[in-house]
């Protein structure tokens, strides 16, 4: 019986060692991982990853470029070196002689009529063409006014480039807008003085005028040109109307059909009542006196004679055979009736033609558009441009976006590789 408790009892003690190394096994187990966690939390957490290091210098070197170089730039560049830009303003309408009738829009909307915008849009696009370019080099040397020394490199214009370049420069530097519902023209001109801004504004302004002043003297001598055609191609047509007419009464030997005819008639009554006496005579003696009576044979002359007098009128006016109505004062008068109403349109379109020529030339007298300028470009005392502090921040703002991108985009494939 002893013997099986001191058995026992050594069982039960080496259970209690093995229990309690696994117990000291784990704990120094759990000790070790805890150091690590502290050391890596007392480090930092990118630490312990490869190429921390270089993700970090990266990050220092492309805030660097990105941000400073392009901020400080702009700083030194906009507070210290970058010219000042002079604006010089004016406003003026494209108005017409006479006033429009308004179209259904602009009877809903107040907007001009159509005829009004379209020539304000003529301006406007002629003010930023190379002709108006062209013509502002002839009159104010625009080239040289926007490439002075005294201009900062990045602001002025190279005078050896081209002219396409020049409209470019011209078209960033000028702004021609429409103010609605009105139609007014809002101009505005940059320059690096007051006095060149001013200047070449006014210059501006005289061009416009000058082109309005070209399109009224076009559209003048096109009005007047089409009028005296008209009036040349009436007046020959009128001179062929006559020259027929006078030809017919040379054919014919009649001066005035209608009025000779009215004469035959008259002289044909005339005789019928001559002729219708005499026979009452006739009648009248052939009671008393024999028919073969020198009287009688007189008288019965006569009668035949007016007979044969009236049958020649009348076939002087018409023929029964239509071969001979050629030759009667009714082919005549129908004839001439004919060329008398050619010859009187002739003259009604030859009166009209004159009239229109006379009024188109009235009209030339008159402006048909003109340019009315109710604000004069005045030399402005303070620059407008570049506003300094805002490009900066704009800069700044920029770089700043740029380089977020940047290095976000660059973690993301990094923690993507990992």
């Amino acid at each position: 019986m002893p013997i099986d408790q001191d058995e026992r009892t050594t069982a039960g003690a080496l259970e209690r060692a093995r229990v309690m190394s696994q117990a000291l096994a784990d704990a120094a187990r759990r000790a070790r991982f805890s150091t690590r966690s502290r050391r890596a939390l007392a480090s930092g957490g990118f630490q312990a990853r490869r190429g921390a290091r270089a993700m970090r210098m990266f990050r220092i070197a492309t805030f660097a470029l990105v941000v400073l170089v392009p901020s400080i730039g702009a700083a030194a560049y906009y507070a210290f070196i970058a010219s000042n830009q002079y604006v010089a303003e004016a406003q003026f309408t494209v108005m017409g002689g006479e006033v429009p009738a308004p179209d259904a829009i602009a009877s809903m909307t107040g907007i001009p009529a159509a005829a009004i915008i379209q020539d304000t849009q003529i301006v406007t696009n002629f003010i930023e063409s190379r002709a108006a370019v062209e013509k502002l080099e002839a009159s104010v040397g625009l080239r040289q006014l926007y490439s002075g020394g005294d201009i900062d490199y990045l602001a002025r214009f190279d005078p050896s480039k081209p002219v396409e370049k020049l409209v470019s420069y011209w078209r960033r530097m000028a702004d021609a807008s429409i103010i609605m519902p009105a139609g007014i023209v809002d101009l505005k001109v940059r320059a690096f003085t007051p006095e060149d801004a001013r200047a070449i504004a006014d210059s501006v302004l005289d061009l416009s005028e000058q082109l309005i002043n070209d399109l009224n003297a076009r559209m003048n001598a096109d009005a007047v040109r089409d009028a005296e055609q008209e009036l040349q191609r009436t007046a020959e047509r009128l001179a062929a109307a006559r020259a027929a007419l006078e030809k017919a009464r040379n054919d014919q030997g009649v001066i005035d059909a209608v009025k000779q005819a009215d004469a035959i008639n008259k002289l044909a009554t005339d005789l019928r009542g001559q002729l219708a006496r005499m026979q009452q005579e006739y009648d009248a003696q052939l009671h008393a006196v024999l028919s073969t009576a020198p009287q009688m044979r007189t008288l019965k002359a006569r009668i035949e004679a007016g007979q044969a007098q009236i049958a020649e009128l009348e076939a002087r006016l018409t023929a029964a055979d239509p071969a001979e109505s050629s030759q009667t004062l009714s082919n005549s008068m129908t004839r001439f009736a004919q060329l008398d109403l050619e010859h009187q349109i002739a003259e009604r379109l030859y009166s009209g033609a004159a009239a229109s020529l006379e009024l188109a030339r009235l009209t030339g007298e008159h402006k048909l558009m003109y340019l009315n300028t109710f604000v004069r470009p005045v030399a402005p005392q303070e620059p407008r441009y570049p506003k300094r502090i805002l490009y900066t921040a704009a800069v700044v703002v920029g770089s700043l976006a740029a380089w977020g991108a940047l290095v976000g985009g660059v973690a993301v494939a990094r923690n993507h590789m990992a």
